[in-house]
């Protein structure tokens, strides 16, 4: 039976969004799925740029149909952002036409984060369900959400965590250490938090991504730069990496952090695959993963730490980083979506 697996080709640009679809499309190919790449179009505006997307669009996805075998099985990474016309059109020919076995490998579910504030998130979300023979979704709150949402439990398979490929080196020396890094996107709209940690003056924040805004000096901050995701880390040989969003340090709030409740972050997997050990909202998704493993702390608010870090010994730190290494030698190779997807073909 032949295996291939469609995917929007990104590049390689310095965010997790184009890491996490990347190293699950070279997952994929050890599995020996085969490579049907559709050029994310971009989203340039006016009427002929618009026109011209659409065109090649229907191209892509109209010469990919016929590249795919009589009942084999294909693998979609979803969500796709944009609306495409022809899309549609070929995944109903290889259902119906093909026999074609679908899996969807769900990175994002905007309906969650968005709460259904776009009729094309909806229209996306409801497509893939439509042609999905298996979805392979986050974690155990993820699946109870599409049950609730009327996807059948057979359908559904849990991934656990995102893998973040690295070369699978000799372990690197971890340092003891209560610095806290935070690595993504800083930009105000999508990390406000980020403003407020100068309230947190025993605690010292080393932040890592784009679009970081300063708006006065202080000395628990230390902003050390952008880096490409297969750098990032190499710059975190100590402490500990914070798993956080929204609109507070007192909780996470807002569309991004009630997200947290449903997702896996892939800058979860990020701290995890460099071998320091994590915090994490309490009431996020992936708090029992962080917890069940002994790979970091989980706390309802960034104002628990300085207590924390005031009882913690390097031995305990150390244990941690123990735990951890278990884990990250698993994420660094693919494991985790390579048992997702044996678990189904």
């Amino acid at each position: 039976m032949t295996k291939y697996q469609i995917s929007e080709n990104f590049g390689n640009d310095r965010h997790a969004g184009s890491k996490a679809k990347n190293d699950a499309v070279a997952i994929l190919k050890e599995l020996d799925f085969k490579e049907l790449s559709i050029r994310h179009m971009g989203s340039k505006p006016g009427l002929l740029a618009k026109i011209s997307r659409q065109l090649r669009s229907f191209i892509s996805w109209t010469s990919l149909k016929f590249k795919v075998e009589d009942g084999s099985i294909l693998i979609r990474q979803n969500p796709f952002h944009n609306r495409q016309m022809g899309r549609r059109a070929a995944l109903k020919y290889l259902k119906e036409k093909r026999n074609v076995y679908m899996i969807s490998l769900v990175h994002d579910v905007e309906l969650i984060r968005y709460q259904y504030n776009s009729e094309n998130f909806k229209n996306e979300f409801d497509e893939m369900i439509e042609f999905a023979d298996k979805l392979i979704i986050h974690n155990e709150a993820m699946k109870q959400w599409f049950l609730d949402y009327g996807v059948s439990e057979e359908k559904l398979v849990v991934l656990e965590i995102f893998d973040y490929l690295l070369p699978l080196d000799s372990q690197k020396e971890i340092h003891f250490s209560k610095n806290i890094y935070i690595a993504g996107n800083l930009a105000r709209d999508k990390s406000p938090y980020v403003h407020q940690l100068k309230q947190l003056s025993h605690l010292n924040f080393k932040l890592m991504g784009i679009n970081y805004e300063p708006d006065t000096e202080s000395q628990n901050i230390d902003y050390l730069g952008s880096f490409a995701p297969e750098e990032v880390p190499n710059q975190l040989v100590e402490g500990f990496g914070l798993v956080w969003d929204g609109n507070d340090i007192d909780t996470c709030s807002g569309e991004t952090g009630n997200y947290l409740r449903y997702n896996n972050p892939h800058k979860l997997s990020l701290y995890l695959a460099s071998e320091i050990p994590v915090i994490v909202w309490k009431e996020a998704a992936e708090a029992n993963f962080v917890l069940n493993n002994g790979v970091g702390f989980a706390v309802d608010s960034l104002f628990e730490l300085e207590s924390i870090f005031e009882n913690l010994t390097e031995e305990e730190y150390f244990k941690m980083v123990e735990n951890v290494r278990r884990i990250s030698t698993r994420i660094q190779s693919g494991q985790y979506l390579k048992e997702a997807v044996e678990k189904i073909v």
